[in-house]
Formats: structure tokens, C-alpha cells, sequence
């Protein structure tokens, strides 16, 4: 297998950024289609994927093919912290908001309007096994 693998580092005034690039043989883009008895085949979801993996946009189709909506992902370092829901003309319909605490757990998902105006927030709490 030929590698594209790199990682490449760089200095912008004090600070050093470093990135990876993907591999070859990685994840671009995942597509599911639904296939009816007659063999005709529909698409169903599509998903693109960033150098490291990560789920960049989403998109989901109707029964006939044609685009529903699709999300668009935001994150710092391996965690979600935004998504933008948009309908299929691109205009923006919904955003959410992931809060984590401090060992790494989602805590919380705010959704807001295309305005900004907060419609609800989704609260995540979790119990432990006592050690």
C-alpha cells in the first residue's frame, strides 16, 4: 500500500502547528444506498470524512433520492462542538452547541434557530459504577 501519509509542522510567530494528512486506503466518503426488490438502487445518506477521520458533513436523502438536509460538523480536537443543520437549498435551519466537562464527557447539546435564539437544550448526566 502506497502511503500519503505526512505530517507536516509549521511556525507562525510562537507557535508550531502540526497536522496529519490522510492515508492511502482511508475513509473520504461513505454513501449508503437502499436497493428495492426490482434492483433499483436509492440513495439513502452520504457522509465526507477530514484527513483525521472525522465526519466534516452529513447528508440525508429521501426515498426518491433527492437531498432531505445535510449537517456540517465543527470540532476542537477529536470532539464535536458544533453542528449546523441546513435544508437542501442550504439555508441554515438549526444549530447545537456541545458543552464537555472536564474528563471529556458530553454534558450538554443547546440547539438554536437561524437567528441565534436558543429553542432547547438536551442535558446529559451519568452515573458510575462504584469502584
Amino acid at each position: 500500500m502506497k502511503l500519503l501519509h505526512s505530517t507536516f509542522c509549521f511556525i507562525i510567530g510562537l507557535f508550531i502547528c502540526c497536522g496529519v494528512s490522510a492515508q492511502n486506503g482511508e475513509v473520504k466518503t461513505k454513501t449508503t444506498y437502499e436497493i428495492d426488490s426490482k434492483g433499483k438502487k436509492v440513495i439513502d445518506s452520504k457522509e465526507e470524512r477530514d484527513e483525521r477521520g472525522r465526519v466534516i458533513k452529513e447528508y440525508e436523502y429521501d426515498d426518491y433520492g433527492d437531498l432531505k438536509k445535510y449537517y456540517v460538523y465543527e470540532y476542537k480536537g477529536k470532539k464535536i462542538s458544533a453542528e449546523y443543520e441546513y435544508s437542501a437549498t442550504g439555508k441554515l435551519k438549526e444549530k447545537a452547541v456541545y458543552e464537555y466537562n472536564e474528563a471529556g464527557k458530553r454534558t450538554a447539546k443547546l440547539y438554536y434557530d437561524a437567528t441565534g435564539k436558543l429553542l432547547k437544550k438536551k442535558v446529559y448526566e451519568y452515573t458510575y459504577y462504584a469502584e
